[in-house]
């Protein structure tokens, strides 16, 4: 799925009679999944057709969808018990296939293009070779794309006498042209925690580690390689003690990394469980990373009565379930922040096929319980100033489905940014809109349309976005998979 920070937001203010606009919602056909092939996943768009992969644990099953999304091909990809599939990238006109096929002595990775018709080309590109242990690839290889897509990164930890001793990194173009390498074996790399990986536009990378030591203050590093193939490193030590986690994303057109998370609230007894009292946001330059800000904004009385509809308690104010969730760059420097409100418990039942004639204990059943509830859009400008803060009202509560058909999907229409999610979880919901316009401190959802009525349960958070004005959101029930295209 492609980052969302790939756009670049010029936002408007939004009356109430943009919600008034018609879309059309198009649901598929359902298809049975089966014990060998359990998942699924959108691929993308090629050419005018959805491209989606049905998937086991050594089978891949491509399936074809028109613009009305009618099922009009499936093909199996057939593998050999040497190879492994990596990656189907899916460009405009075509696809690739990646994979790694284990020869005697070494491990090729290989390209096969394919068209809209899922014809194969009859010539593999073999891109590289690597020696390596099989099941050492099989479990580390990975692939990372660029924001728009056009790009695609390579890579994997190469061990030596049960360490890493570099890490293999290559990014090529949609053609398969080699456009940039490196063997990586900084210390910050091998010798610390992986966080995430960024591969921008332009083909340059990042890497993003954090130390392993415990410690009252988490360091975090960066391993970047530019255009040119130049190294660099930083390191990022945050001024408070962290809440939960960190949040990162790539500026691309400011060229820089904005980082997010909130701090936590001092606690000076050290007995009490402190929550989140200070939300921030910084921005590092890529390369260099200078510091170009940090923001700090309080949490105050008036937002958190406003949030939660209570005073609080103690003070400051704290937030105990919110996390960081997403960042979108703006074209004028500044930043939206979403933070998401999730927390899981577990409840004891005992069994109702439960009859002690024994004195035994009785049986439990264990449940597991999703919250994923209300949403906080921060409005950051150029300098790092908290301009507004809004609230997206949600309350979606699930049992033991690890919170799957929970949460929201951002959808950016370069004028407007919308979130959708399902305002409760089941088969009788409402797929749910909102808009961030930067106004409102407290944002009305509005109804999209019924689940029932379309005889689906989407996984919104799974959509995937082909155009600026469409999505494809998957839906899973009862072993049955299906698409739904909304297009505004």
């Amino acid at each position: 799925m492609m980052r969302i920070s790939s756009y670049y937001l010029i936002l408007v203010i939004l009356l109430s009679l943009n919600y008034s606009k018609a879309q059309v919602v198009d649901v598929s056909s359902a298809l049975k999944l089966n014990n060998k092939v359990p998942s699924f996943r959108i691929l993308g768009k090629l050419d005018d057709k959805y491209l989606v992969e049905r998937f086991g644990n050594d089978i891949h099953v491509l399936d074809v969808y028109n613009q009305y999304l009618k099922l009009q091909s499936s093909k199996q990809i057939q593998l050999d018990k040497n190879e492994k599939l990596e990656k189907i990238w899916v460009q405009p006109n075509h696809a690739w296939i990646i994979l790694l096929r284990h020869g005697k002595e070494q491990t090729y990775i290989e390209a096969n293009k394919m068209d809209a018709k899922l014809s194969l080309a009859q010539k593999t590109i073999v891109l590289d070779s690597i020696q390596e242990r099989k099941d050492l690839l099989d479990n580390n290889f990975r692939t990372q794309l660029s924001s728009d897509e056009s790009k695609i990164l390579l890579y994997s930890p190469i061990f030596s006498q049960g360490k890493i001793a570099y890490f293999y990194t290559k990014v090529y173009d949609n053609n398969l042209k080699l456009i940039n390498q490196q063997k990586l074996n900084t210390s910050v790399l091998l010798e610390q925690s992986f966080v995430d990986v960024f591969l921008r536009n332009d083909g340059s990378y990042l890497f993003i580690t954090k130390s392993k030591e415990k410690s009252s203050t988490e360091v975090y590093y960066f391993t970047y390689v530019d255009a040119s193939g130049k190294v660099s490193l930083g390191s990022f030590i945050p001024v408070k003690d962290i809440f939960k986690r960190l949040q990162f994303e790539i500026d691309e057109m400011h060229n820089s990394l904005l980082i997010s998370g909130y701090f936590q609230a001092e606690d000076y007894s050290k007995k009490n469980t402190m929550g989140a009292s200070q939300f921030f946001l910084s921005k590092l330059e890529l390369g260099s990373f200078n510091n170009l800000f940090t923001s700090i904004h309080n949490i105050s009385s008036d937002f958190y009565f406003e949030l939660t509809g209570k005073k609080n308690e103690i003070d400051p104010p704290q937030l105990f379930t919110f996390y960081i969730k997403s960042i979108v760059p703006k074209i004028d420097g500044g930043a939206l922040v979403i933070a998401e409100s999730y927390f899981k418990n577990e409840e004891q039942f005992i069994s109702n096929s439960y009859f002690s004639v024994n004195g035994i204990m009785p049986s439990y059943n264990t449940t597991t319980v999703y919250n994923f509830n209300d949403l906080i859009v921060y409005h950051v400008d150029s300098t790092g100033k908290v301009v507004n803060e809004q609230i997206v009202r949600k309350k979606q509560v699930s049992q033991n489905d690890g919170g799957t058909y929970s949460s929201f999907f951002l959808m950016n229409q370069r004028d407007e940014l919308k979130l959708l999610f399902l305002d409760e979880i089941g088969d009788d919901s409402q797929i749910n809109q909102a808009s961030v316009d930067g106004v409102n401190s407290n944002t009305k959802s509005y109804s999209v349309f019924n689940t029932r009525s379309k005889n689906v349960v989407p996984i919104v958070s799974l959509a995937y976005q082909t155009a600026p004005n469409e999505l494809i959101i998957p839906s899973h029930f009862k072993s049955r998979m299906q698409l739904i295209k909304i297009r505004y």
